[in-house]
């Protein structure tokens, strides 16, 4: 992969720097997430999104009052084997109440002011488990945390959860299937953007490491994909995604524009297009991975100029539409480019505006420290 050499960074600032742009890019954007009229829909509920905000209770057009308490897609009537929905009892406890016909509630109205979402969430107990398997995944370790902590009232503040974990949640408890055989796709909601938000997190690991190899960042961000989705579309996206991921906290600086262009022929998806304005997506792969692709074009950041990782994904959280999970992989791979001193000088607000700074402080210490000096094997079990 042919790289510049104008700036050279150390890969433990590209994996600082990537990991708060991960959560900022969540947190900044969930006020706005699935806002589909875009802009001037953001206006009417926030004025211009200038800082990390809380979300808004209620959303007009939330289809939260559709879904499916009890699997995939939209709402279905609950039969007599299912006393107690998979929503609410199962996982995010107490919340079914807000998934109400009647009612009308933003996605994420149970968040506070710079409070990640539950994807993201997640994201913070694979790092608690790659931190505690030595500084590797462990897809049989990740999955029994994932289990662990979904199923505890109290582990996270969200009101929505995907469609993956519904399902994954309904083959465990009502299909009493083994916790392997619980990942599902409905054909619709599974093969889409948020499902390459974990794969980041391993693909980061990888990418530390001194023995890592982009083989098996590919791998083992597929693998971890695996977890909690099944799906061949995602499999392979993860893969491509974890490929880039794993080069942005290389050393040396890499020649993003080429890279862009290699995940986007990998998928068959047309060129990134780094002129253009900020595009609204759907979840779906098809447009959403094409779309972030765009963003990273268009916002990588320069040093001799006024860009930076928290102005590219302020842009994301005023575009709306699918931009959350767009948001924590936007702001992975930005981040890793702007390096962390940049980033502590520019925009220090990006990491200190978010809820849980100190804890996350801590989390992102321990995670470098294992996967910096992880030199075990990588194959998986």
């Amino acid at each position: 992969m042919q790289r510049s050499s104008s700036l050279v960074l150390t890969t433990e600032s590209r994996l600082r720097a990537a990991l708060w742009g991960y959560f900022a890019g969540d947190a900044l954007a969930s006020p706005s997430h699935w806002y589909y009229g875009g802009f001037p829909q953001i206006k009417r509920d926030y004025g211009k999104i200038e800082d990390y905000t809380q979300p808004v209770y209620e959303l007009t057009g939330s289809i939260l009052n559709k879904s499916n308490l009890n699997g995939g897609g939209r709402r279905k009537a609950t039969s007599k084997d299912q006393p107690q929905s998979i929503i609410g009892y199962v996982i995010n406890h107490g919340k079914q109440d807000l998934w109400s016909p009647s009612k009308s509630i933003h996605y994420h109205a149970t968040l506070q002011k710079g409070e990640n979402t539950l994807e993201v969430q997640l994201a913070r107990v694979l790092m608690k488990s790659i931190v505690a398997s030595q500084g590797v995944f462990n897809p049989d370790h990740f999955r029994e945390a994932y289990i662990n902590f979904m199923m505890t009232a109290g582990s996270h503040n969200d009101t929505y959860a995907s469609t993956c974990h519904r399902m994954f949640f309904a083959n465990l408890v009502y299909g009493k299937l083994p916790p392997k055989d619980c990942p599902d796709d409905d054909g619709h909601n599974v093969e889409t953007i948020d499902g390459l938000v974990l794969p980041t997190i391993v693909a980061l690991a990888v990418g530390a490491r001194s023995n890592g190899t982009l083989a098996q960042a590919a791998d083992m961000a597929s693998a971890c994909a695996d977890v909690t989705r099944k799906s061949n579309v995602l499999h392979q996206a993860a893969g491509a995604w974890g490929k880039l991921v794993f080069q942005s906290v290389q050393p040396s600086t890499l020649d993003m524009k080429s890279t862009l262009q290699e995940t986007a022929a990998s998928l068959g998806f047309r060129k990134p297009n780094g002129n253009g304005r900020d595009e609204l997506t759907a979840c779906y792969l098809g447009s959403a991975m094409p779309a972030l692709l765009d963003s990273l074009a268009k916002y990588n950041p320069n040093p001799d100029s006024k860009s930076s990782t928290w102005h590219a994904l302020l842009a994301n959280a005023n575009t709306g539409g699918e931009n959350v999970h767009r948001g924590s992989c936007l702001g992975a791979v930005l981040g890793s480019q702007e390096g962390l001193e940049r980033m502590e000088t520019v925009s220090p607000q990006l990491m200190t505006g978010l809820h849980d700074f100190e804890s996350l402080r801590v989390e992102i210490d321990d995670f470098v420290a294992a996967v910096t000096t992880s030199a075990k094997a990588t194959s998986l079990k």
